[in-house]
């Protein structure tokens, strides 16, 4: 789509942007008391990927956020954060503090990679298809990591959570579909190397990491 016609496309608000986007993946939209309860539920293989607003309170100056999360079940204790680069990741480089080098020149120039295993972090991001999603959006925070203390007392720690997220409400319908179909293929990509099993979310079940041996 040329920028001409985009600007001619109807504004939407969040509720009818989220509307869109459900309907252009054939998810469900779920609608709040207030527009900045609605969500977009996702149904993918036994996952369920979220879509919602959030804010974070910081003082006067409260951040609203746009993400997309998903739970899965963990084969193993791997963590991954894919964030823009900044002045602080440049000064921390010139101090000697790089970031996972994944062999796309491209998205290393935009984000930076941390990852608690190297290895796997490479071989996630092999995918080809998971790296377009990450370079068609204009900005994101890409996280695979543990649950909040208060949650892994619930479900222990061998859930784990997919979520990517960006500052602002975001109102456009094939962007928000993106953001879902990243978190979907990182999903994917988990189970492909081994880091992710391929099952949902039992009720009232406590998951814990088998160590491999």
């Amino acid at each position: 789509m040329s920028k001409s016609e985009a600007s001619r496309e109807p504004k939407l608000d969040r509720r009818e942007a989220f509307r869109a986007a459900a309907s252009r993946l054939d998810a469900t939209f779920v609608e709040g008391k207030r527009s900045s309860g609605d969500q977009v539920h996702f149904e993918h293989g036994p996952w369920k990927v979220i879509l919602d607003v959030y804010v974070v309170n910081n003082g006067q100056n409260p951040i609203t956020y746009t993400r997309v999360r998903a739970l899965y079940v963990a084969m193993e204790d791997f963590t991954l954060c894919i964030s823009e680069r900044n002045v602080f990741t440049r000064v921390a480089e010139l101090f000697g503090f790089s970031g996972l080098l994944v062999g796309d020149q491209e998205l290393e120039r935009k984000y930076t990679l941390k990852s608690s295993n190297e290895l796997r972090g490479r071989s996630l991001m092999t995918d080809r298809r998971l790296r377009e999603l990450i370079m068609v959006q204009p900005s994101l925070r890409l996280e695979i990591r543990r649950l909040p203390w208060g949650r892994r007392r619930k479900v222990g720690d061998g859930v784990r959570a997919v979520a990517v997220q960006t500052v602002g409400v975001i109102k456009e319908p094939e962007r928000l579909a993106n953001y879902v179909l990243l978190v979907a293929a990182t999903l994917d990509r988990l189970v492909r190397i081994g880091a992710a099993h391929h099952e949902s979310l039992a009720k009232e079940r406590t998951y814990v990491i088998r160590r491999r041996v």
